[in-house]
């Protein structure tokens, strides 16, 4: 192995074991609260969006520099595919009228976009969105229980 292909493979694995360690972390939350997606599966849909990304990339390069669209199409793909796996956390309890599992869908896009970036080795965007995604899921959760409280009536608060 040449000293580019050695450069160029820890590029591929930086890149890849990025997506895959985010999207884990991003999952341990979703594992904390018991929900469906945990830390396997959005380190998978991290990795298989970080892996699909690279392998357009790659692509492109030998084959010819002239389809940067492939990327875009590429990318898209994975979004569309990506909405069917959400959909199926997303579960309607009728008698309750009440919707669960959105987080955990939007969690599983969030891990794929986070993926794509980190396969285009986009690492400015690949933290700030990390950092955001954690900040949204840990500090949300306060956030949203400050606002349910705020806005029950006085006669709901008093009972447990």
């Amino acid at each position: 192995m040449n000293p580019n292909e050695f450069d160029e493979f820890h590029e591929i694995v930086l890149r890849l074991g990025v997506a895959a360690l985010l999207g884990a972390i991003l999952g341990v939350d979703r594992d904390l609260h018991q929900k469906p997606a945990g830390v396997r599966v959005l380190a998978m849909v991290a990795l298989g969006a970080a892996l699909a990304t690279l392998a357009s990339i790659t692509a492109i390069a030998k084959v010819d520099a002239a389809l940067p669209d492939a990327v875009l199409r590429t990318v898209q793909g994975i979004l569309s595919g990506i909405g069917f796996l959400g959909a199926g956390v997303i579960m309607q309890r009728t008698d309750q009228n009440e919707v669960h599992g959105i987080t955990t869908a939007a969690s599983i896009w969030v891990s794929a976009v986070v993926g794509i970036t980190s396969g285009l080795g986009q690492w400015l965007v690949t933290a700030t969105a990390f950092g955001l995604a954690m900040l949204i899921l840990i500090g949300g959760r306060g956030v949203e229980q400050r606002l349910m409280k705020w806005s029950r009536p006085e006669s709901d608060q008093s009972s447990p």
